[in-house]
Formats: structure tokens, C-alpha cells, sequence
């Protein structure tokens, strides 16, 4: 790390409150993967960049995946070239919407008023969409607020997976901020959480204007309020970038550096210490799909295999990572999803995770690599990017470091996260996968155009 003198005096001393901040972060449970950081160690990755060489504030200039990597991972699959020159056929409109027919996803849409989260956080602030587990509102252009509600469930329930940062006090029976940076709070045998997401913002907790608009959600009569009914929202911006805490720098180098039109305008969200395993945590099987029948973007980008590393119940016998049974289970889950998704007409970008520090846990990031790979060319219309192609040392071996413009650039924060100069230089290479998807779906919707215009009938008799 470049000696306190080097820093910009105000970078310094936020980098000092975040360490502090993490002291207090204590891993997950182990049924979400224990010994994965929590939100919060991504602060570091969004202010120091690693320490490197070239950490003056600015943006590092990067070369081309192809000129910077060192290795080319076995396992990195695209499917671009061997999808059919078909549209996939866009699916009817949903009987329901995002909540997938969930009452309390919708009536979660009636707590706060479009106003009410305007005060609070700024705006422009989008009409309440439901998008299982929770209902959603988009704040400005980069950021949302989720509001959940649960009946009937305790407060040690909805807590089960995650740990304490700030006790509240006067907000209903209880309240916490977790180390997901959730606001959680019960009242009446009614548990509910608040979300508060900025692409790029890891260090503030808004701890006041959560618990404000959580008064405003208690202020409501839970037993009299109705669910609106079920109609599609308007679209949302054509990509939505989701995944685990190791999605979030990416996610913000993306935003910063590659969302350059409307046509890349994009929604990011990353659920801390989430995966595809454990679904009691939080189920993206279905928020996936809720997100792509509610917001209908062109291309779904995925990045959340970090906390799969565990074992799996399959037909009521624990499986160990790796093991037959194991991957086949695994498979099964991660083709359900591409083929949702692609289902409902969005093309989807699955990406992996790179070689970890813990060798362990590097072999479990190999073996589900290995699957996704396989199940995405088995997908038309989903393409799999293995990060570790531009970020594994030889051999899959872990690599802190990668050689970046004629020099070795710390790409690592902690063994299993990017900072700040290893997400923009994977960024890059995001970049170039989403332009060839985007521009193979341009390609081939002019096709589709002419080939109509081929078919149509001329005047009769001819």
C-alpha cells in the first residue's frame, strides 16, 4: 500500500473509517458460505484501487484483454457463434407481473409513496414495481430502493443469515442494519426489510433516511391494504447487471466507464453473501425472472457464484462440492435460470469467478466454472465469459497481479474480490462480450426484418 502521504487527505481518512467499519463485519453463517467478506470490504476496492502503482484518483488506462492476459482459462465458452440466426421468440405478456403472483410483493408497492422516497433520496423517482421478493422503485439513474414484507415471520427468522452493524431503537419491536446494509425491522408479527443501492456507493449505511421511510411503512394498517392488481410497468433500462458482493466492482466500473448511451443504460444490484445454493437467503432464480418479466431488458448480465462453494441436499443426502451428484443438481438449477430468462427474450451474459487465494475455495470456483460453461453452450442466446481467462495466473493459480500497460498492477483486494483497478480492467473485457451479444442481436434482427419483408404477399394474382 502507497505510504498516507500519497493519498488525497479526504481519501485517506474515508479509507480509515472503512477499515474501521470492517473490523465490526463478521462472516456469514456457514449455510451462505462462511469466510466470504460482507458489502462492506468492497468499500476498500471502490477507494484504494488495490494500492497500485497508478492509484492517483484517475481512471488506470488498461490495454485489450487480448494484449494484457497472460492465460486463457480452458473453460471460457460464447455460444454467439453457434446460436441458431433466429430471434428467440418473445415471449406473451405476464398474467401477473414482477411479483410473480406474490399479494405481499404488491402490497409492499403500497407502503411508500413515490414522494415520500423523494424526500429522502432524491429523484426522479419510478413508479413502485413489483419484482419478487420485493417491490422496487429506481432513483435517478443509478440507484433503488426495495421494500419487502414478510407476515408471519419473526424477527430472528428474517436475521437468520446476517449479522448486526447498528442496533435501532424506537422502530418497531426491532431493528437492525445487517452487514448486507439491509434495514430490517418487525412490528405485529410482520417482519420487513429496506434496501437503499447506489452503483458505487459502499461506505454510507443512510441509516436516517431508512429508518424515516420505515416509519412511513409502520404508519400504514398492514390488515387493510390491497394488493394492486397485476399490470405490466414500463420497461427499464436495457441491461440489468446482477450478482454476489463480487459483482459490485465490476458492476461500478461498468456504470463509470462503458455506459456511454441509452442503449447501455443499466440496473446494477448485488446481493451480499447470496448465491444460486441457498435460496432460503435470497432466491435470484426468481428474482431473475421477476426482474426480466417486470423491467423486460435486452441483456441480463450475471456474476454470483462466489458463496455456490457448499454443499447441496440432493434427493435428502448432503453432496459435497464437485461431487457427480453434486454438478448434476447444480446444472439443473443453472439451466432452469438461462432458460427463463432467455424465455422471456432477454439474451444473458453468465459470468464466472477467477482462481481465489483459498485453494479450496479456487477449486470450487474451477468446478462451477466448468458447469456454467457447459450449461451456457447448451443455452442458444447465452454466453459465458470466465473472468479468469484475463485474471488467472498459469494453471488456474491465483493471481494478485496482472500486467497492464508494460506494468504489474495489483488487480486483488482479499484473495476473492477485484478492487478498484482489477474491476475497470475486467470491465473491459465485459465490454467486449456485451458488444458483440448486442451487436450479433442487431445482426440478426435486420435479418429477421428482411427475411419478413421477403415473405410478405404481393398484390393478388401475383
Amino acid at each position: 500500500m502507497p505510504p498516507a502521504d500519497n493519498w488525497q487527505e479526504p481519501r485517506y481518512r474515508l479509507v480509515q473509517l472503512m477499515l474501521s467499519l470492517c473490523l465490526v463485519i463478521r462472516a456469514f453463517r456457514s449455510r451462505v458460505g462462511a469466510g466470504f467478506m460482507g458489502a462492506l470490504l468492497l468499500l476498500v476496492a471502490a477507494v484504494t484501487g488495490g494500492c497500485v502503482s497508478a492509484a492517483s484518483g484517475d481512471r488506470p488506462v488498461t490495454s485489450t484483454p487480448t494484449t494484457s492476459a497472460t492465460t486463457t482459462s480452458t473453460f471460457v465458452v460464447t455460444t454467439t457463434s453457434t446460436q441458431p440466426e433466429t430471434l428467440p421468440r418473445p415471449a406473451p405478456p405476464r398474467i401477473d407481473d414482477g411479483s410473480l403472483g406474490s399479494h405481499m410483493t404488491r402490497v409492499a408497492c403500497r407502503l411508500l409513496s413515490r414522494s415520500q422516497i423523494q424526500a429522502q433520496f432524491g429523484g426522479p423517482v419510478s413508479p413502485a414495481t413489483p419484482t419478487y421478493p420485493y417491490c422496487q422503485w429506481l432513483v435517478g439513474s443509478d440507484a433503488f430502493l426495495a421494500l419487502a414484507v414478510e407476515p408471519n415471520t419473526s424477527f430472528d427468522t428474517a436475521t437468520q443469515y446476517v449479522d448486526t452493524l447498528e442496533t435501532i431503537t424506537g422502530l418497531g419491536q426491532q431493528a437492525i442494519i445487517a452487514n448486507n446494509r439491509y434495514l430490517y425491522f418487525t412490528a405485529s408479527g410482520t417482519s420487513y426489510w429496506l434496501l437503499w443501492q447506489q452503483v458505487g456507493d459502499f461506505t454510507e449505511l443512510h441509516t436516517n433516511q431508512l429508518v424515516a421511510l420505515a416509519h412511513e411503512v409502520l404508519a400504514h394498517d398492514l390488515a387493510t391494504q390491497k394488493a394492486a392488481p397485476p399490470v405490466p410497468g414500463p420497461s427499464g433500462p436495457p441491461i440489468y447487471f446482477a450478482g454476489d458482493s463480487t459483482a459490485a466492482g465490476p458492476e461500478w466500473a461498468w456504470d463509470s466507464y462503458h455506459v456511454t448511451s441509452p442503449e447501455l443504460r443499466t440496473l446494477a444490484e448485488y446481493q451480499v453473501g447470496s448465491g444460486l445454493v441457498n435460496t432460503g437467503y435470497f432466491d435470484w432464480a426468481r428474482h431473475l425472472l421477476a426482474v426480466v418479466a417486470a423491467r423486460r431488458p435486452r441483456l441480463v448480465i450475471y456474476m454470483g457464484s462466489a458463496n455456490d462453494g457448499q454443499d447441496m441436499l440432493v434427493d435428502g443426502t448432503a453432496q459435497t462440492v464437485g461431487s457427480p451428484l453434486w454438478k448434476k443438481a447444480y446444472a439443473a438449477r443453472i439451466a432452469a435460470i438461462m432458460a427463463s430468462l432467455v424465455r422471456e427474450g432477454s439474451k444473458v451474459l453468465w459470468i464466472g469467478e477467477p482462481a481465489m487465494q483459498d485453494p479450496q475455495l479456487s477449486g470450487y470456483m474451477q468446478v462451477i466454472d466448468e458447469v456454467c460453461a457447459k450449461e451456457a453452450a447448451d443455452h442458444p442466446g447465452v454466453t459465458f465469459f470466465n473472468p479468469g481467462s484475463v485474471l488467472n495466473g498459469p494453471g488456474w493459480t491465483y493471481a494478485p497481479t496482472r500486467l497492464i500497460d508494460g506494468q504489474q498492477v495489483m488487480v486483488r483486494l482479499d484473495g476473492i474480490h477485484l478492487n478498484m483497478a482489477g474491476s475497470i480492467f475486467l470491465a473491459d473485457s465485459i465490454a467486449a462480450y456485451v458488444s458483440r451479444i448486442l451487436s450479433s442481436e442487431a445482426q440478426m434482427a435486420d435479418r429477421k426484418g428482411i427475411a419478413v419483408q421477403l415473405r410478405e404477399p404481393g398484390p393478388a394474382g401475383d
